[in-house]
This record gives C-alpha cells, structure tokens and sequence, in this order.
C-alpha cells in the first residue's frame, strides 16, 4: 500500500510517500529515502519510487519524501542548506519511528548524491543498522561546478544567485553550510552496515568522493562494500545501471533488515 503523508520540520509541511509492505511479518523494518539537490522524492527516472516498490514487496516499509523547498513540499528552494536538509532528515526519520506500523532497531537510510550527506547524519544520530549511499557528495570543492568565483561575488552582494542551467536560486546558506558542514568525519563515526554505488562515468560527482567514503566507514562500520560500475551516469539512466543497483540495495537491505 502506498499513501501520501505529511509531517512538520520546523515551521514548513513535508510531502512525501510512504510505502507499506502486503506481507511479512509487523512491525516492518523501514528505509527512508533522501534524495540529491533538485531532485525529489521520485528522483530521476523514478529510480527511488521503483526502488521502494520492489523494497515493499520484500517486506521493507519506505518513507520516501521531498526536503523543504523540493518537490511538493513548502518552502523556498532558494532557503535551503545542508543545516535545513539534516532537520528535515532528523523529522522524517522520527516520523518513521513513530509509526508502530515499523520496527525502530531495523531502520535503514539511502542518499543520493547531496542526500548522501544528511543520509551519513542521520545514519549516525539514529543508529541505523543499514546506510546505503549512490553517487554521494562529500567534498565542498565541488561546489566551485555550481559557483564560480563571480556569482560567489554576486550571492555575497545579493544573498541569492541563480547559476545558469540549475533552473533555481540558490542562497549564501547553503554555500555556508557545504563549508562547514563535514559528512566525512560523521561517516567515520558510524557502526552501521554501509553500502556505497558509484560510476566511472559520473559527471557531476568524481569517484573520489565515493572512495573518500569508503575509507572514511572502515574506522567503524561493519564491513563497508562498495560497488563501482563502468557506465550508468550520476543517476544510472543505463538499463544495466539500474537495474544493478537497485538490485543490490534491496538484497543489502534484505539481508541486514530481515
């Protein structure tokens, strides 16, 4: 069954889905879904509704939602940060957790790229049993793809820019907070079970960043795997991509969520 839901972060009304298994044994275990800067709680070619879909089918439960200022959720893309998108993360994990219809010691969490970074936060604070992470930014360098030096200079005149081919403003917050905001240090942090996917041929995200990852959970985590296909692009728009990846995540999450 799947039903659209609404809870509170802050003073704004999230949007999301909420997925609930036909079979299998109550309370389920449930993922939440976070997904990549501009993108939304279906994400590109529908790739997180397909996932939680499948992810119903085995007897997972997911949340699936659009962060304040994406989607159909309220709020101003332009006042968004990586500070507001780990709040909404903190409330969209507690929603689940409220739900008795779930189990809260078999709780999962999956970022896509930007997401990645308030997957890592909450993976951690809530001491998920399983982290799934695709194409993930860690590194604010990359940010300089987005900004360059004069709409730095016009977001610290104007407090908002809107760089050519995003289609959104964007404000001095979020740039703020990709400089302090460090997912690599949280990352170690965790003790969870970690699953990282990246491609060679990834645009907008270097392998780099997944391999920082991977390094970053062997302080901590139960045995880290990553997973690096040849082609797929940052959002695995190939036939093998995606079908590759999604498989493995449901397996990953079966296999430490059942």
């Amino acid at each position: 069954m799947e039903k659209n839901v609404k809870f509170k972060s802050g003073k704004y009304n999230l949007s999301g889905i909420l997925h609930i298994p036909d079979k299998g044994k109550k309370p389920y275990p449930g993922v939440v879904m976070f997904h990549g800067f501009g993108g939304n709680k279906s994400e590109s070619h529908f790739i997180f509704t397909k996932t939680a879909r499948r992810l119903a089918e085995k007897g997972i439960g997911v949340l699936r939602f659009d962060f304040m200022g994406s989607g159909d959720s309220e709020g101003r893309f332009e006042n968004m940060s990586l500070h507001t998108e780990i709040k909404d993360g903190r409330k969209a994990v507690e929603f689940m957790l409220k739900d008795k219809t779930f189990d809260k010691n078999m709780l999962g969490v999956l970022g896509l790229s930007m997401g990645a970074v308030t997957a890592v936060s909450a993976a951690n604070e809530y001491k998920t049993r399983a982290l799934v992470l695709w194409s993930p930014v860690a590194h604010a360098s990359l940010l300089r793809k987005i900004i360059t030096r004069k709409l730095e200079k016009a977001l610290i005149e104007k407090g908002r820019v809107y760089p050519p081919g995003l289609g959104h403003y964007i404000g001095k917050d979020l740039v703020d907070s990709i400089k302090s905001v460090k997912p690599l240090e949280t990352a170690g942090l965790y003790r969870g079970s970690v699953m990282i996917v990246h491609t060679k041929d990834d645009a907008s995200v270097p392998l780099k960043h997944a391999l920082s990852y991977f390094e970053a959970f062997h302080k901590n985590a139960v045995v880290p795997r990553i997973l690096v296909l040849d082609r797929g692009g940052h959002t695995f728009t190939t036939e093998f991509s995606e079908n590759e990846i999604t498989k493995d995540t449901i397996d990953f999450f079966a296999e430490t969520l059942l």
